[in-house]
């Protein structure tokens, strides 16, 4: 019975951890996945720089695999909860019919500003999963499509409206390049992008923050092209 008992204490949160606990282990996690990449993180090294003990990080979670799709959530459903906002006011203000870079700057806008330092790690928790894990991850696909299906749905619908010219598969297509377009946009480290040695430029301040108004005309321009029908040839 008494071995029964402390395993009871064990699995209760205050047991094995203080109050704040939890939040704290997502923090540092964040931190930790984001600087080293998930193969280099483990349980324990994230229960030592969060201050807890294994048993904490493993009573709520239960895997690495569930916290890093927990700090996935608490990071992307916000920010999709956002876009479909600025979505419905881009909508409210145009009388149902809001313009094509309108559509666009309510998609990029929010997940751009996480570029800034204060949202680094968020910025890298978000690209690591969606761009990666889902190769990995079966079961990501399904959570990733649960996670995107509204954002998806209703995007798509405004972007028809605003494209009439162009066929629906064409439309779908051509939002989830916007994604990716954006999320690989993200990944890009900084000092890729501020400077280009071999033309002899210098890195400018700035650049980074101006990457959202470049994307966006990128996208723009991408969503008005014409469609046409090219000939590939298939060399054997």
């Amino acid at each position: 019975m008494a071995r029964a008992s402390k395993a009871a204490d064990r699995m209760k949160p205050g047991a094995v951890s203080p109050p704040g606990a939890r939040e704290r282990i997502l923090d540092t996690a964040e931190q930790l996945f984001a600087r080293e990449g998930v193969m280099a993180v483990t349980l324990r090294s994230i229960a030592a720089a969060a201050d807890v003990n294994v048993a904490a990080v493993n009573y709520y979670f239960g895997s690495k695999e569930k916290l890093f799709e927990e700090m996935f959530v608490r990071r992307i459903a916000p920010l999709n909860d956002e876009r479909l906002a600025r979505l419905q006011a881009c909508i409210d203000q145009s009388n149902g019919n809001p313009p094509l870079e309108a559509i666009v700057k309510a998609y990029v806008l929010p997940a751009a500003q996480l570029a800034d330092a204060s949202g680094a790690s968020a910025r890298a928790i978000i690209v690591q999963y969606s761009l990666g894990r889902i190769l990995a991850m079966p079961e990501a696909n399904q959570m990733l499509v649960r996670y995107y299906d509204r954002l998806r749905k209703e995007y798509v619908a405004a972007l028809r409206q605003a494209l009439p010219e162009l066929a629906a598969h064409e439309v779908i297509w051509r939002y989830y390049w916007m994604g990716g377009s954006l999320m690989c946009a993200l990944a890009v480290p900084p000092g890729m992008v501020e400077a280009d040695p071999d033309h002899g430029e210098q890195s400018r301040p700035g650049l980074r923050e101006s990457m959202a108004e470049s994307l966006i005309g990128f996208l723009v321009a991408g969503f008005r092209s014409v469609a046409k029908e090219v000939q590939i040839s298939v060399v054997a």
